[in-house]
């Protein structure tokens, strides 16, 4: 959990100030911490600091053996290790900064939201087994690998107190010899003492950590301490709760001959992994929710302490979770299937207490889990079980800290107003998260194309008049229209326009009209009657209850129409002007007092909105293939030439051009203070592609960051979300700051993980909704909402 301070001034130890209290242990504390000189509200920028208890009496071999084992933890280089950051074996109470790791322990994960899936399990042991590789190649033995050791990153776990455990908090079984580890998770050679212990007996706590996370129970579990011990003592390990396609590596592991247990390295290779380092780590979706919860934890102290308010005034972010790191935890049983229950023997009861697991934060940055469910529903994720007084603590859906998700207000495609692309503030505040949302992925019938975001239903709209409303919490079918066929000679004629909602209700354009619907059952409202037979629908935006709509002539190429019609929530509407166009009518933007709309694929037209009438038109030169509007100016997209013309919405009439140097890919994309970005690629450069943001005003560039070898399947959108800006393709999703200077560090990277048969480069997306810091975006028969980066 991360615990607020008590009142009163900063708390520092060495060159770190204290944010908030993880946990603590027998002999020492342990405390997420920034440093004094750099305060940051980002979690991967953040320590873990553990201390020593000051009032405890320390001798000198205790800080001989503390120097000794700091030296060998910073020997340890591996990514699925925490890295020791800093120490002080002199300091009056004894202190070390190790990397701070995004995510819950293991323990917490598995009885908040289950045992892993199988994929997920493979993929853990695979990072441990190399973890263990590491520390053992340092001449370090872990001598206590526990569930509660396993913290859940986004890019995969880490293992922490890796030769340090001796010193600090080691569960003794007996004073005799200092035996090292945790009920339960232990080898038969703890069980002889310290000196016995070798590599292969942290290769028998790694197959016992294995078994708790695919089963939800571990091996050796017992109510009675004295049978643990004798059946680890035996190797008596119960493993039917262990799919049978993991359980022969896990018997290898906890086989009672050490020199009959795999090597690390072998493990690694039993297992297999299909993963590569760029693919998302395959957690399930209810380790993604505590992922973002505990992340959005420790944003809140970062920010309190960066802005120099007193942390010690915020209040407890998470529950105290009691969680079984040793067999004999009193706890709730973990969710999901966990095999039958194991041989009982009579044995003198000993109690072990449980133990408050002190959680890390994280940023969560993904997609959407690799594992997915069954039928139409390709992973809604799992809530979290009920924690151990029997109230429902935070689930696997909880949105953020301390509450519930209160999005209440209707997200259009495009970021707003002006289809500037800009999510506000509100796309990374998870109070604007739908209630209960966690990642899923649903598969829908094809055709389906843009959505809006309501409160609790996620509307797109499909061809033909064709509508689906899912929950926006977890992606079930709320309801679903078929589209009916649209009369024409042209493809073109059965596009979808875009989904709108008033009040709670929603219309849906097809061939004969508005079709207005009930948004949460579906039921048909009413009707409001296209202009003509001989119309089509092309694209609308929707400004409070005005919809614009652009429309085309059915067999005349040289017409088009924009009519303006006042919808009143309830199933009606009324036509407020209609106005005749010399040309196809392509985009349309309103904005303010005007509606813009190119005619002919290239020139921009200006309407206006009360009247329809044109006030304005682009002269020679002046060609615009889309449009974003941002108070007095309007921003071109020319696919031929590249660059963004920046016009006067006035006139019409050209101001400048920003990104000169670049074919534009994606963008433009206009932050409310005015700052433009683009996604583009430089003639010549063999970077994928070009990300750089512009002073709208004054035109000025100013910054310009680039990646290599990313988004292989092409960049389709940017958008800005609260202060970062994402840069999305078919399946990548890379995020960066908005504003400032951008180092390796800054830059949020991951790839969305697809479901079974759907491959990226056959995907064509839809417009992303931003809300909370989840994203949904449609794939034409597929709609996924997952994490930001």
């Amino acid at each position: 959990m991360l615990e607020a301070l008590p009142a009163g001034p900063p708390r520092l130890v060495g060159p770190y100030r204290l944010l908030a209290r993880l946990g603590a242990g027998g002999m020492g504390e342990v405390h997420l911490a920034c440093r004094t000189d750099a305060p940051t509200a980002d979690p991967y920028r953040m320590v873990a600091v553990k201390t020593v208890r000051a009032e405890l009496e320390l001798d000198e071999d205790f800080r001989t053996r503390f120097r000794r084992e700091i030296t060998s933890a910073r020997a340890v280089d591996s990514p699925y290790t925490a890295r020791l950051v800093d120490a002080d074996a002199d300091a009056p109470a004894p202190w070390l900064a190790t990397e701070y790791v995004p995510g819950p322990s293991l323990a917490e994960a598995v009885v908040r939201a289950g045992p892993l899936p199988v994929t997920a399990v493979r993929e853990l042991g695979v990072a441990l087994a190399r973890a263990l590789g590491a520390v053992h190649e340092a001449q370090v033995l872990h001598r206590d690998l526990k569930p509660a050791n396993v913290l859940l990153g986004a890019a995969g776990p880490k293992l922490i107190d890796f030769g340090i455990a001796q010193a600090f908090e080691a569960t003794a079984l007996t004073s005799t010899g200092l035996v090292v580890g945790s009920p339960g998770f232990m080898s038969p050679e703890h069980l002889v003492g310290g000196r016995a212990v070798v590599p292969a007996s942290d290769v028998f706590c790694l197959g016992a950590v294995l078994a708790f996370a695919a089963s939800g129970r571990g091996p050796f579990h017992d109510d009675e301490m004295a049978a643990v011990v004798y059946r680890i003592s035996r190797a008596d390990a119960e493993l039917s709760g262990v799919p049978e396609e993991l359980r022969p590596v896990v018997e290898r592991c906890l086989r009672l001959d050490p020199a009959e247990r795999p090597s690390a390295a072998e493990l690694a290779e039993l297992l297999g992994s299909e993963a590569t380092e760029e693919e998302v780590f395959p957690w399930p979706g209810g380790v993604l929710s505590l992922l973002a919860e505990y992340g959005d934890a420790a944003r809140e102290f970062g920010e309190a302490a960066a802005s120099g308010a007193g942390v010690a005034e915020l209040p407890t972010m998470a529950p105290v979770v009691a969680v079984p790191y040793s067999p004999t935890a009193a706890v709730a049983r973990p969710a999901g299937p966990a095999g039958p229950e194991p041989r009982r023997r009579r044995w003198g009861r000993i109690v072990a207490a449980a133990v408050a697991v002190a959680v890390v934060a994280t940023v969560g940055v993904v997609l959407l889990d690799r594992q997915g469910g069954q039928g139409d529903q390709a992973g809604s994720g799992p809530s979290g079980p009920s924690g151990p007084s029997g109230s429902a603590g935070p689930s696997a859906s909880a949105s953020g800290p301390g509450g519930v998700g209160s999005l209440s207000q209707v997200v259009r495609p495009y970021g707003g107003e002006g289809h500037a692309g800009d999510f506000g503030t509100s796309a990374t505040d998870s109070g604007a998260r739908p209630a209960g949302w966690s990642p899923w992925a649903t598969r829908v019938g094809p055709g389906i194309s843009n959505c809006s975001l309501a409160p609790k239903v996620l509307l797109c709209a499909g061809t033909g008049g064709g509508a689906l409303a899912l929950n926006a919490a977890d992606g079930k079918r709320l309801w679903a229209v078929p589209g009916r066929e649209t009369p024409g000679d042209f493809g073109i004629l059965a596009s979808p326009g875009d989904p709108s909602v008033v009040g709670d209700t929603a219309y849906i354009a097809g061939a004969d009209g508005l079709t207005a619907y009930g948004l949460d059952d579906g039921k048909v409202r009413g009707k409001v009657p296209a202009p003509g037979p001989e119309w089509a629908e092309k694209g609308s935006d929707l400004v409070g209850d005005v919809l614009y709509s652009s429309l085309l002539h059915r067999t005349d190429e040289g017409k088009g129409l924009v009519t303006a019609v006042k919808l009143d929530g309830k199933g009606g509407g009324r036509e407020l002007w209609r106005k005749e166009l010399d040309a196809i009518p392509e985009q349309l933007v309103a904005s303010g007092n005007r509606v813009y709309v190119t005619v002919g694929g290239t020139v921009p037209v200006a309407l206006d909105t009360a009247t329809g009438k044109e006030t304005a038109r682009g002269g020679a030169g002046v060609e615009c293939s889309t449009i974003v509007v941002h108070g007095d100016a309007v921003l071109c997209q020319n696919a031929q030439d590249g660059g963004v013309p920046v016009l006067d919405a006035r006139t019409l009439r050209p101001r400048r051009t920003l990104a000169e140097d670049l074919t534009i890919v994606a963008g433009p994309a206009v932050r409310a203070d005015g700052t433009v970005a683009v996604v583009g690629s430089l003639v010549g450069s063999s970077v994928s592609f070009t990300v750089v943001t512009y002073d709208l005003a004054s035109g000025r560039e100013l910054r310009r960051a680039t990646t290599a070898g990313s988004f292989d399947n092409g960049v389709d959108r940017v958008a800005f979300a609260g202060d970062r800006l994402v840069v999305a393709g078919k399946q990548q999703v890379q995020s960066l700051p908005a504003t400032g200077p951008v180092g390796d560090r800054d830059v949020k990277s991951r790839n969305a993980v697809l479901p079974d048969g759907v491959e990226a480069k056959s995907l064509t997306p839809g417009e992303p909704l931003v809300a909370g810091g989840a994203v949904f975006v449609p794939f034409d028969d597929l709609v996924i909402s997952g994490y930001l980066p």
